[in-house]
């Protein structure tokens, strides 16, 4: 699991459903939480919160300049991976802190990924999670 503190900037509530909008590293990160932030103490514009997202949802992109959906987009230098047969693990370097991807080898190899490389992470707003801070 990946996990970077952030401070909240922002919640936009509808009904049940809150966007949150978190700066970690100066980088505005975006998640989708099913609770209103009355029932989750936490959740208050200013307080420090982590997100968490899941290696398997980190998608790579290399020179990536079309428009997409995905409003989570980290610029990272890739520090190393592992790879076997069917799947590599990235790992990543995001302003100080060291996030991880698993990809596909069919994927590394097209990427051409290769130590030191300037990758863009990103995250569906959907699969960032939020937990508060201890």
């Amino acid at each position: 699991m990946n996990i970077l503190e952030g401070i909240i900037q922002e919640i936009k509530t509808e009904g049940t459903l809150s966007v949150v909008r978190v700066e970690s590293r100066g980088v505005l990160i975006t998640a989708l939480i099913i609770e209103a932030p009355e029932n989750m103490k936490y959740l208050r514009t200013g307080n420090i919160v982590n997100t968490m997202f899941k290696e398997t949802e980190v998608i790579l992109a290399r020179d990536f300049k079309s428009l997409i959906s995905i409003r989570n987009r980290l610029h990272c230098t890739v520090e190393g991976f592992e790879c076997g047969g069917i799947l590599c693990k990235v790992k990543l370097n995001f302003s100080g802190r060291t996030i991880q991807s698993v990809i596909t080898r069919e994927a590394f190899d097209e990427l051409k990924i290769q130590r030191m490389d300037k990758i863009i992470a990103m995250i569906k707003t959907t699969e960032v999670s939020l937990a508060p801070h201890d």
